[in-house]
């Protein structure tokens, strides 16, 4: 596959997306212009020949080609104006457009009722444009020159001449020192300003040749139409790099570039969703994490407000040995809590926990999680409690409290799998329940820890007996709304075994289960080194995993059995 190589002025053109055109036709000879009539013709595949861009609803655009609304406002404001506009573009055409604008001024009245007439026989959507000589606008060095000019006409404003392009490297006549493609790059703060505050010396910073803008402003385009995503509120550009220069010949390279940038994209998006990352929708990096380390990414947050923009995150360099271990992480967690492929893993998980007004929390984990970075388990349990607490009031008849509290200990085991959250695990006294603290536990790194996990579980024990008994759950009350201390925690194991006795249920694998729990606490710390947040955490986690404790529970006691 070959790459199309796209000349300067052909990445600038827009397809005006109408079916025809108007054309008034002009005749030249020697300098003298005269109006031939209109025409109407179907626009062709080659729309390149109208020479069209958009500029401002209020203003001209970048020729005098434009989609007509009405056909008066159209011909005032779009044609015109734009030959107004444009005879200061250049001294050696200001002849040239003057005489043309001259003429249709002049024939302004014939020439819009002659295309009235024929728009209204249209009945259809076109375009209003020019031929001169029978030539297309595209076909005239006039109005190429014109066309470029006034579209680098804002950049131009601050440029230098004879200069080296920081793109290409190469020594050319015009380069300009603010490009507009992104709009985050401003000159009104001191970081972006080189030569002593000196704006007119700021060129310094980045100088752009002409050629090289028109080539990141087609990658700027190209980027937004194929590789933008949603993300939870948020969107981020995907921006692919070569770590060494490509190889057109490459098939890998050939690939890429064919799943990047050629593939439409509600059919890539829709073969992958099942096994999407980012988002529940949309997503391309399980793709990219099969490809070696040849190429990286980055993953560029913006936020647009009105015409500027602000980067909320970037983050450089993702290679693919990276996203890979990262579908590792997601695909464990996905077999360890759910099955049959329900709830897939992805970053809506952590979103759960840091929505709205803590963008930039959850941005920062983000962040941690493609660059490895550790994070802070009280940092993350501050806000993943705050969301359960939310829920906990609504637990005996709502069953996000259960999901909410899934989707914490998701979040907890991706970020251990992943390398963000340090796994601890051990140091404590052994327990039947070891298999169970290796896999879930490795934040549980006491005893105290253990047995507050353990303590969740024989609660929710407690809860599901008083649910089928009363169809109600009274001893939620007890847990002073997931707000407990310590020494709550350690009154409520007897209040516990009480209620299940009360309710005659108290059997032998509650038993089994009230004496470990009795014991950890024993051999635990004199002084629990233990928040609030992480006390009551650890307890709706074994709430939450009581099936897990169960299957131990009961395999002990069937293997006992069959040791009678």
């Amino acid at each position: 596959m070959e790459c199309e190589q796209k000349s300067t002025v052909d990445q600038l053109i827009e397809d005006p997306g109408y079916p025809y055109s108007l054309n008034i036709l002009f005749t030249e000879k020697n300098g003298e212009f005269s109006w031939e009539g209109t025409e109407i013709e179907e626009t062709s595949e080659d729309f390149r020949q109208y020479l069209f861009r958009n500029g401002s609803s209020r203003g001209t655009n970048y020729s005098p080609t434009a989609r007509i609304t009405t056909l008066s406002n159209t011909f005032n404001q779009k044609v015109l104006g734009w030959f107004k506009k444009a005879q200061r573009s250049s001294n050696s055409t200001k002849t040239y457009f003057s005489a043309i604008y001259k003429l249709l001024t002049d024939k302004q009245d014939s020439i819009l009722a002659e295309l009235e007439d024929k728009f209204t026989q249209l009945n259809d959507r076109a375009i209003l444009s020019l031929k001169i000589n029978g030539q297309f606008l595209y076909d005239i060095p006039a109005f190429v020159d014109a066309f470029l000019f006034l579209v680098n006409e804002k950049d131009l404003e601050l440029s230098a001449s004879n200069q080296i392009c920081s793109i290409c490297g190469q020594r050319k006549d015009t380069v300009i020192g603010k490009m507009s493609v992104f709009r985050f790059y401003t000159l009104d703060k001191p970081g972006f300003v080189a030569g002593g505050f000196d704006e007119q010396q700021a060129w310094r910073n980045y100088p752009v040749c002409l050629t090289c803008k028109t080539f990141i402003e087609e990658g700027r385009r190209i980027i937004e139409e194929r590789l933008r995503f949603n993300f939870y509120g948020l969107s981020y550009l995907l921006v692919p790099k070569f770590i060494l220069p490509p190889n057109v010949d490459d098939e890998d390279y050939q690939l890429i570039f064919e799943f990047l940038y050629r593939q439409n994209k509600e059919i890539r998006l829709q073969h992958k969703k099942a096994q999407s990352f980012m988002t529940t929708e949309e997503d391309i990096l399980e793709t990219l994490a099969d490809v070696n380390n040849t190429l990286a990414v980055h993953l560029i947050f913006l936020q647009k407000i009105q015409s500027a923009e602000r980067i909320l995150l970037l983050i450089e360099d993702v290679l693919p040995s990276r996203l890979k271990e990262l579908f590792k992480a997601k695909i464990y967690v996905e077999q360890l809590l759910y099955s049959e492929g329900n709830h897939p893993f992805h970053f809506g998980f952590i979103r759960t926990f840091f929505n709205g007004s803590v963008d930039k929390y959850f941005l920062h984990i983000v962040d941690s999680v493609f660059k490895e970075r550790s994070l802070h388990f009280p940092f993350l349990l501050k806000f993943m409690m705050e969301e359960i607490r939310k829920d906990f009031y609504e637990a005996e008849s709502n069953p996000s409290f259960f999901y909410k509290v899934r989707q914490a200990i998701a979040v907890v085991l991706f970020l251990e799998q992943s390398g963000v959250l340090e796994r601890k695990g051990g140091n404590a006294m052994g327990s039947r329940f070891d298999s169970l603290f290796e896999v879930f536990g490795q934040q549980m790194d006491t005893n105290e820890k253990k047995a507050i996990f353990l303590l969740g579980a024989l609660t929710q024990m407690l809860l599901e007996v008083q649910q089928t008994k009363r169809n109600s759950k009274p001893f939620l009350k007890q847990l002073m709304s997931l707000k407990m201390d310590e020494r709550t925690i350690k009154g409520l194991l007897p209040k516990v075994i009480n209620k299940l006795q009360e309710y005659d249920a108290y059997q032998r694998s509650h038993q089994q289960l009230a004496e470990e729990i009795s014991t950890l606490f024993m051999t635990a710390q004199k002084k629990w080194r233990i928040s609030v947040d992480e006390l009551n955490f650890y307890f709706v986690c074994g709430m939450n995993l009581v099936s897990k404790v169960k299957d131990i529970l009961f395999a002990k006691e069937e293997a006992t059995i069959d040791a009678k």
